[in-house]
């Protein structure tokens, strides 16, 4: 007869390793465990995804507050390319917010009503660049 261990009728806990930012905040700010199989468990690769893609939203989101209301392609275009790098850094956060305001400015002839989601979209990118920034220490 086999012993069954006491601890297999412990209900399962999953611990998933995140860089989480204020505890207002609902979902991680970056999901390390994906940042970990896209640069297959090389720290200094992580380490060079996460400052490519800190470097990459300052400038996009740079040129997204400069732009035109009448450019609202080359805004949908930059937030579609935001959020394929967002994902790669496991910023899904800033991927979402890339996707919300790029749906905004697609169905929207007005510029002025993308500006709630590009504001969205500079809260996540501003918290992502925070844990980065603990993260790599730049």
């Amino acid at each position: 007869m086999s012993k069954v261990s006491p601890r297999l009728n412990e209900p399962l806990v999953e611990v998933t390793p995140v860089a989480r930012m204020p505890r207002s905040h609902s979902r991680p700010t970056l999901d390390l465990i994906h940042l970990a199989r896209q640069s297959l468990g090389d720290k200094d690769r992580e380490t060079e995804i996460l400052a490519l893609f800190d470097q990459q939203a300052a400038q996009a989101m740079a040129r997204l507050t400069t732009l035109d209301s009448r450019d609202g392609a080359v805004a949908a275009d930059l937030a579609r390319m935001l959020a394929a790098s967002a994902r790669i850094a496991g910023a899904f956060g800033v991927a979402s917010a890339c996707l919300a305001y790029e749906a905004v400015v697609v169905s929207s002839s007005t510029g002025e009503a993308g500006r709630p989601a590009l504001e969205h979209l500079g809260a996540e990118i501003a918290l992502a660049h925070e844990v980065i920034g603990q993260l790599i220490g730049s």
